[in-house]
């Protein structure tokens, strides 16, 4: 639970197993936030959050649970072993302050194949308003932030890249910049957290590559 000047973000958990004939098909855990005293606007970002646990969980007990169905289905005809499908959505509060509720939400899913498909985003609001900050509003009226933010990445990407601690494709910057990764940000008291969607620039084993950059605060007028 976190809490700042009478703004308590609490998170909801909802765990499942999914069965066929009494056989656990589909597992999955999954938690989003619920704000209050932020009056309107805190009760706009937890109804948000809720329309979307709610498309996640339909999501993993129709589409998901079928597709799960059918491959127990084919493995029972070939007499082999089937591995039970999981799935998780967490979320987390990156930064609560200056009016600004900044939230961190990572997922994954392994299905047949037993890889993980991963996923993971930021989203900032101004949270008695509940709005979504734009990152521009952050940066004020300062030229070319844009611009800076994607070279700053760039270099710690190629550094990560020569010192081996991050495996990226040799034209992963121009693949990079297709992803829009300032769309998904969120803010923590290091900076702004950017990551890469998996396997949009780098091999899938190196899941959503994470990068934190350096805000530079708007001008104060």
């Amino acid at each position: 639970m976190s809490r700042e000047n009478g703004v308590q973000v609490s998170w909801q958990e909802v765990h499942r197993i999914l069965t066929l004939e009494g056989e656990p098909v589909l597992e999955y855990t999954l938690s989003w936030p619920e704000v209050s005293g932020a009056g309107l606007g805190g009760r706009w970002i937890t109804r948000y959050y809720a329309r979307l646990a709610r498309s996640w969980r339909e999501r993993w007990e129709r589409e998901v649970y079928w597709k799960a169905c059918l491959e127990l289905g084919e493995r029972r005809e070939r007499a082999r072993p089937f591995t039970p499908w999981q799935g998780e959505l967490r979320g987390e509060v990156a930064l609560l302050e200056g009016g600004l509720l900044s939230l961190r939400f990572t997922g994954w899913e392994t299905r047949g194949d037993g890889r993980p498909n991963r996923v993971r985003w930021g989203d900032v609001w101004k949270v008695r308003q509940g709005a979504p900050c734009p990152l521009k509003a952050l940066v004020g009226k300062k030229r070319g932030w844009k611009r800076r933010l994607w070279e700053e990445l760039v270099r710690q990407g190629e550094g990560r890249r020569a010192g081996g601690d991050l495996f990226l494709d040799g034209d992963w910057t121009q693949k990079a910049q297709a992803a829009r990764p300032l769309e998904g940000w969120c803010l923590t008291q290091d900076g702004i957290e950017v990551s890469l969607p998996q396997a949009a620039a780098a091999p899938a084993a190196e899941g959503c590559p994470v990068f934190t950059l350096t805000l530079e605060r708007q001008d104060k007028a």
